[in-house]
């Protein structure tokens, strides 16, 4: 299967390459401008008149270009595998590990091969020159050697500018290149040699600002001058290898964080609180003060010593030697207060380093210096300098106008780079606070609030603005577990719910079913009690029914053997009366089945239409036989109907009946019953009452609980009032029991009307 490749943007790929290149060559440019000023400018200055004597300056100028045609090439062809490597990701291409070893490789070189092929060359042009002019004797040997120190002091600070600033160009490209190399590794590495070479730069920077101004400020002659600066590189020298050893030994705590933090697993690496990590952070935050301190003060002794020495090989007086030492002066607190602003550039991204990865606490990494100091000692260092450089200008001898607005422009470049420096150390950390603030208020909390500089209150303040997104950021994990272990639990609850909400549902079933069952069971019960009544309430009709067949039978022969008209009408007279009697007798016995049947049907799994009239008339015709001596009386609205099932309302009405009837008794003077049937606003009222004793006021609250009788055994199961109260209920409606002793019982039943529109075969139950 083919290998579909990502689409190459071409076009942008080659804007990007093209405004790259450009960056490259102005860069290059504007460096080799730098190196002609450092080198070309003072040799022009100290031998101009020399070369021009000799006539040798245009093949000096054409050797020169040629020569750095060649390093340029040279470069060139030592960064062919860092841009091969960029056009590969660019296309969205892996890199084998053979190109990224060969670009790391290249990437780490070539700044340091450029500078040095750089150093290398124009140090030669310098010593060249001077050679050539000294053995001409077209220039003094004084100011030859200083011509020779000269160009090999600049073309240093020159060289260590170019390989800074490569490095610092190469950066973004080893990070698109390398983009799983560990930055705290990276940073190892490099950081020492940009440190030397970042005071080493200042170095020349310095010494050629330094010359630039003593020519100024003072008359020195040209031997004069080449006498100081020849003295001025051994003099330079010692102070630079101390520096360098203080630096060795300044660096050894973050060398072993290093050392622990890159060899050791990432596991133990890493850990929130680690002492090596508190004593790099300290040492990093006060090198940069020690070192500028340490070189200012050896620059100083350095300086006073080559004046020193250089007024008595040379014979300068006193105020040349003042001035001398006030512009040597003020260049070097401009080069203390460049070099603590750069070199703690240097060093940021490792305290960011150590803040991300480190809980550091605050009262041991506070820094000496607070903001207030810093102000103070930066601003004063900058309002110091442009003192000095004016009350220097009114005390040196009178120039011409172009030498003096140089040197002004000069001086005000110093300070305004001062100032730029200041600031940008100043508000650097500001903004990345405020942008890192506004990234939290987005919720944004899973990267750190790195410190930006130092532990001062700018640094603190971004501790404690670390110190609250760790907080955030764990209340938040925990809140988002909680909310996870709580869904997770409303899961389990919810399953469990429904599980049960099922066993509900079953056991609710086999309830209803129950019910049912213990309805159709409590009915038959009623049904045997009734048949026993009602066997000689049909006993009855039957029996006259059977006595009145034989002498309806004699009537008819009678009839039949009637001679005259008068025997004729009266034995059909006898017949007559005889068949009222049978069809009296059928009639009742026929009431009597049908209302037994009307009662023991069952019922319709579809509720219907019933008549409320016709049910209280078959419950009677049932009872009859219980209410011998009892005076039923019925009020009730004939086209009264409701919507239900007949069998189960036939059944309450039976009960209720039948409980009246056994609360009155067998007493000799009887009771009453009233049944009342009527409409009542929208509901149908059913009531039922007795004259009896009444029901105990401790024992009505129960009379519908489930077998609950007052009854002896045997007499009743406590199940009918029970079984009343859960039909009305599934019809809809509600009962109540009112009595008093002494005054009988009533009982009232309100069941939902059933609306003239509705249609029997699709209406449900109310309340179903």
């Amino acid at each position: 299967m083919a290998t579909t490749l990502p689409e190459v943007p071409v076009a942008a790929s080659l804007r990007t390459a093209a405004c790259a290149l450009g960056a490259v060559v102005l860069a290059e440019l504007s460096l080799t401008l730098l190196e002609a000023l450092l080198v070309w400018a003072p040799l022009v200055a100290l031998a101009g008149q020399s070369l021009r004597d000799s006539g040798e300056t245009p093949r000096i100028v054409a050797v020169m270009l040629v020569l750095l045609v060649l390093t340029w090439a040279r470069a060139t062809d030592r960064m062919r595998p860092v841009l091969a490597a960029r056009a590969t990701k660019l296309r969205g291409l892996p890199l084998t590990a053979a190109a990224e070893e060969a670009a790391q490789r290249a990437m780490a070189r070539t700044p340091l091969e450029m500078a040095g092929l750089r150093w290398v060359l124009w140090t030669a042009l310098s010593v060249g020159v001077a050679w050539m002019l000294a053995a001409r004797n077209l220039l003094a040997w004084p100011s030859a050697v200083g011509v020779a120190c000269v160009g090999l002091l600049h073309a240093g600070g020159a060289a260590a500018i170019r390989a800074l600033f490569w490095e610092r160009l190469l950066d973004p490209v080893q990070a698109t290149i390398l983009p799983n190399l560990d930055p705290l590794r990276a940073f190892a590495v490099t950081y020492r040699r940009r440190l030397c070479l970042t005071a080493f730069a200042l170095i020349g920077l310095g010494h050629a600002v330094s010359a630039t101004l003593i020519a100024v400020f003072t008359e020195l002659t040209s031997p004069q001058a080449g006498t100081l600066l020849a003295l001025t590189v051994p003099a330079l020298l010692v102070p630079m290898l101390l520096w360098y050893r203080s630096l060795a030994r300044r660096t050894v705590p973050i060398e072993r964080y290093f050392e622990s933090a890159i060899k050791r697993p990432t596991s133990r690496g890493l850990a929130r609180d680690d002492p090596q990590a508190v004593a790099a952070f300290r040492a990093a935050q006060s090198l940069p003060y020690r070192a500028s301190i340490y070189q200012s003060l050896a620059c100083s002794l350095a300086a006073v010593a080559v004046v020193a020495v250089g007024r008595r090989l040379t014979g300068f007086n006193t105020a040349i030697a003042g001035r001398l030492l006030g512009a040597i002066g003020l260049m070097v607190l401009a080069s203390g207060l460049y070099e603590t602003l750069l070199l703690r550039a240097v060093l940021r991204p490792l305290l960011g380093q150590l803040g991300s990865r480190h809980r550091l606490p605050v009262a041991e990494v506070r820094s000496a210096l607070g903001l207030r100091r810093k102000l103070l000692l930066f601003f004063g260092g900058v309002i110091v300098l442009g003192s000095g450089l004016v009350l220097l200008f009114s005390l040196s001898p009178k120039h011409g106008p172009a030498t003096m607005i140089g040197s002004t422009a000069l001086a005000l470049a110093l300070a305004l780079g001062l100032v730029v420096l200041i600031v940008r150390d100043l508000v650097s950390p500001i903004h990345a606070l405020e942008e890192r603030a506004d990234e939290m208020a987005r919720g944004e909390l899973a990267r750190p609030v790195p410190p930006s500089g130092e532990a001062d209150e700018i640094g603190r303040l971004t501790f404690a603005f670390e110190e609250m997104r760790r907080a955030l950021r764990d209340k938040l994990r925990s809140t988002e577990s909680l909310n996870i272990d709580l869904e997770r639990e409303v899961r389990r609850r919810t399953e469990v719910l429904e599980q049960r909400n099922a066993e509900l549902h079953d056991a609710l079933e086999k309830l209803r079913r129950a019910q049912d069952d213990l309805v159709r069971t409590e009915k038959l019960a009623s049904m045997g009690r009734l048949v026993a009544g009602i066997a000689h309430e049909i006993n009855n009709p039957v029996n006259a029914v059977i006595n009145t067949l034989g002498p309806l039978q004699e009537s008819i022969h009678q009839i039949s053997g009637a001679q005259s008209p008068q025997q004729i009408a009266s034995a059909v007279a006898d017949a007559e009366e005889m068949l009222r009697v049978v069809q009296r007798g059928a009639a009742r016995s026929k009431a009597i089945v049908q209302a037994l049947h009307n009662y023991s049907r069952g019922d319709e799994s579809v509720p219907r239409e019933l008549n409320l009239g016709r049910s209280v008339d078959d419950t009677v015709d049932l009872l009859r036989h219980r209410l011998k001596n009892i005076r039923v009386e019925k009020e009730i609205d004939p086209g009264l109907r409701v919507f239900g099932f007949p069998g189960q309302i036939d059944q309450v009405l039976m009960n209720l009946v039948t409980n009246a009837a056994q609360a009155i008794g067998d007493r000799e003077q009887g009771g009453t019953i009233r049944i009342g049937v009527h409409a009542v606003d929208d509901e149908a009222q059913i009531s039922v009452a007795d004259d009896g004793p009444g029901i105990p006021a401790e024992v009505l609250p129960r009379i519908f609980d489930p077998f609950f009788t007052t009854k002896d055994v045997g007499e009743g199961s406590g199940l009918g009032l029970s079984i009343v109260h859960g039909i009305i209920e599934r019809h809809g409606g509600r009962i109540r029991a009112e009595s008093h002793a002494g005054e009988g019982t009533v009982f009232r039943i309100w069941l939902p009307l059933r609306p003239a529109s509705a249609s029997s075969e699709n209406r449900a139950l109310p309340g179903k």
